[in-house]
């Protein structure tokens, strides 16, 4: 297991909030924070040659299936704010991943989260038709951001 924040493997996405994000406070509705997580993670996984499609095409897995996910709300978002989204992975086990986001609108922090994930291949067996498996070393180097594109 490796856990640190300085892998390479990061983005950057800028969300516009809508009025259709908000509740009638006008505040962020907290689920569309776990979507953006989501629209995030896999951003971040494309920009590094890891799109769905390549996951299931190239390396023949079914993709990589949330199990985990947490935030930490720490000021709120509104209607009409930009939110600068950062996205990292920051822990890799053998058969998983951990995506860490943090949302600031400025300089002021307004969720981090987390979201854990495992790489998943189908199975065959419609009982359990997938399970965890260990990316590969093409997948891992990608991760780590030790092979670039």
């Amino acid at each position: 297991m490796r856990t640190d924040e300085r892998f390479g493997l990061r983005s950057h996405r800028r969300i516009e909030v809508t009025w259709g994000d908000c509740d009638a406070a006008s505040v962020v509705f907290y689920p569309r924070y776990y979507e953006w997580f989501d629209a995030c993670t896999h951003v971040l996984l494309a920009g590094a040659g890891l799109s769905h499609h390549t996951i299931r095409e190239k390396y023949g897995l079914l993709g990589t299936p949330l199990i985990q996910a947490s935030a930490k709300f720490v000021s709120p978002a509104t209607f009409g704010d930009v939110i600068d989204a950062e996205s990292y992975i920051s822990k890799i086990v053998d058969r998983g991943f951990t995506v860490s986001h943090r949302f600031c609108i400025g300089n002021r922090v307004v969720v981090e989260g987390e979201e854990v994930r495992v790489w998943a291949k189908a199975t065959g067996d419609s009982s359990k038709p997938m399970r965890t498996v260990d990316p590969g070393p093409e997948i891992r180097a990608i991760i780590e951001g030790r092979y670039a594109f």
